[in-house]
């Protein structure tokens, strides 16, 4: 596979802080749009920090922000019981109360709207454009394991129906195709909930459309893709502030552990590091790590192991099959950027697995992952230039980095090159 571009044009220098799923797919657009592009990260390899084992679902009809009326009233008895979806470590740093604040803040049905209705519009775009990519370079599919098995989201609890009816209803004017089923037509879709009983459920979500990728695998083939310069194995230390030929002040350099590189613009791609580059700036975005988990486990027992993707919104847990692989991800910890890995919650994740998918997969070599998800307090990813001239930001995605990550890179790459946006891009402007 040849997909390194053939050609770096006389495009401007722009240098690309985070190869993860995000950042390697902003050096595509940008490298599409003429830019000549380095990418930096502080692993040896692209796509193996927070994308590295991520839930691989891409769920593009499935982006309604945590911070909603349902999830505050939900909030006492989650931090309340052991086995909570969600977790929370006070700390005395200001910046992550003033983060909470704003999520409550946030948990109001009108804000609510505005953010899906903007991450609807940005999921539409991340897909057209993922899939332009994959036309583009015919191998990345079946070298990422991406598919189009459709998705389940099963509901355990009867009361739920009449708020999910609602929900799919207004997000059918998005072109959202989805529909509610019963539990029979759930296991005739998905044999292996038959198989192995699966719990108990009440009615799901069926859509036809939803998709896979192994994130990790094509944060890899985005970089190839590129032909950006790669700086791997460098972690981002500072930036420096410089003058223009006009005199005007604005960020000129990026100083790095191996040493420093001038380009005309630079992009904030680094996800939980967001915060700890532009703080001796003299700001940072509200961006929150949160914690979360994963297993993959070898499928030996293929007939009794999921071929659509699963979320059990119960239980607040991913199940996807990446070829002879079961990814299963959940838990959102507000703990820092504490990376310690709780056994608990991996335990749990192999005892809903034997719950749900009993007898598919061996738990010799669980693989287990944490991740941090940088997080906004309303959910929306922060796209665009900063105050500061020559940065801009692509980040604070949380759990929709992966989805989200192609439509971002578009979008930002027609700000930076002066372009027609493809969408309204104010909904992720930086705030404040």
């Amino acid at each position: 596979m040849s997909e390194a571009r053939t050609a770096r044009g006389d495009g401007r220098e722009v240098c690309v802080i985070g190869a993860g799923i995000v950042g390697c797919a902003s050096a595509v657009a940008l490298s599409q749009a003429g830019w000549c592009v380095t990418l930096v990260d502080a692993q040896a390899t692209p796509g193996l920090g927070e994308s590295r084992a991520n839930g691989a679902q891409l769920s593009y009809s499935y982006v309604e922000p945590l911070a909603t009326p349902a999830a505050l009233r939900a909030l006492p008895g989650w931090l309340l019981a052991a086995d909570s979806p969600l977790r929370w470590r006070p700390r005395t740093d200001w910046a992550h109360w003033r983060w909470l604040l704003q999520f409550v803040a946030a948990c109001r049905w009108s804000q609510v709207s505005a953010t899906t209705e903007a991450l609807l519009a940005l999921s539409g775009l991340s897909r057209q454009v993922l899939h332009r990519w994959l036309a583009q370079w015919p191998t990345i599919a079946p070298a990422t394991q991406h598919a189009r098995p459709g998705k389940l989201v099963l509901y355990r609890d009867a009361a739920a129906r009449p708020a999910v009816e609602r929900q799919i209803g207004w997000q059918r004017a998005w072109g959202c195709e989805q529909q509610i089923i019963g539990a029979d037509e759930c296991r005739r879709l998905e044999p292996a909930l038959a198989a192995s009983g699966g719990g108990p459920i009440a009615f799901a979500v069926w859509t036809e459309s939803e998709e896979v990728v192994d994130a990790a695998l094509l944060a890899q083939a985005l970089a190839r893709a590129s032909g950006a310069t790669l700086r791997l194995g460098e972690r981002a230390l500072r930036f420096e502030r410089g003058r223009a030929e006009g005199g005007e002040a604005r960020i000129s350099a990026l100083h790095t552990e191996a040493g420093r590189i001038e380009a005309d613009a630079f992009v904030l791609a680094a996800g939980p590091a967001v915060r700890a580059l532009l703080q001796p700036l003299g700001w940072a975005p509200p961006v929150e790590p949160i914690r979360g988990y994963s297993i993959t486990l070898p499928v030996h027992q293929p007939s009794m192991a999921p071929k659509v993707s699963v979320t059990d919104a119960a239980r607040k847990l991913v199940y996807a099959r990446l070829g002879d692989r079961l990814r299963v991800a959940g838990f959102a910890e507000l703990c820092g950027s504490d990376r310690s890995l709780d056994p608990r919650r991996i335990e749990a994740l192999c005892r809903a697995v034997r719950e749900t998918f009993d007898g598919a997969c061996s738990f010799d070599d669980p693989q287990p992952w944490v991740g941090l998800r940088p997080a906004t307090p309303g959910g929306r990813p922060i796209i665009g230039a900063t105050r500061w001239p020559g940065l801009w930001l692509n980040a604070g995605h949380g759990a929709l980095g992966l989805t989200l990550a192609c439509g971002s890179a578009d979008l930002l790459t027609s700000m930076m090159s002066g372009q027609k946006a493809p969408i309204d891009p104010a909904p992720y402007r930086l705030p404040g």
